[in-house]
């Protein structure tokens, strides 16, 4: 009897442990799960964000590219302003030399201004590349996280 007794003891005592086990492991997938459905929520918060800064560059595109058109346009006109400016001033009085040297101060102003309007542009299309390489980047770590990868 005693070692019946015995044997149902250590029965039941196996069969609690292994039970015990196996809800460890539940309780562990389930905080994985938990870990998982959480990276994956921040992933698609920064999803969100890259795509909404994508749109805003891209609308951004078509003024910055008016802008710089503009400003080359203006910039070309200050040149040629210059340039007649100057050639008046070479048989010219005082008057004229300072008038040409004056314009030629606008048409480097209307220069840099161009440069700029041209670095804006370029920038925003350095940003749309960039935001594209995030985007793509974030959905293939939300779909291997999906797929349970």
């Amino acid at each position: 009897m005693k070692k019946v007794l015995l044997l149902l003891t250590i029965l039941l005592s196996v069969s609690m442990i292994s039970k015990a086990s196996g809800l460890s492991r539940a309780d562990s997938t389930k905080k994985d799960t938990v870990k998982i459905n959480k990276k994956i929520k921040d992933l698609q918060s920064d999803l969100s964000d890259y795509k909404a800064d994508l749109t805003k560059t891209l609308n951004r595109i078509p003024t910055d590219s008016v802008a710089f058109v503009n400003a080359t346009s203006k910039s070309n006109d200050a040149l040629a302003d210059s340039k007649k400016a100057a050639a008046d001033a070479v048989g010219g009085d005082l008057g004229d030399a300072k008038k040409a040297e004056k314009k030629a101060k606008e048409a480097a102003r209307a220069s840099d201004d161009a440069n700029d309007a041209k670095k804006q542009l370029d920038s925003d299309r350095k940003d749309v590349k960039k935001y594209l390489k995030k985007i793509e980047k974030t959905q293939k770590k939300i779909d291997k996280l999906q797929s349970g990868g």
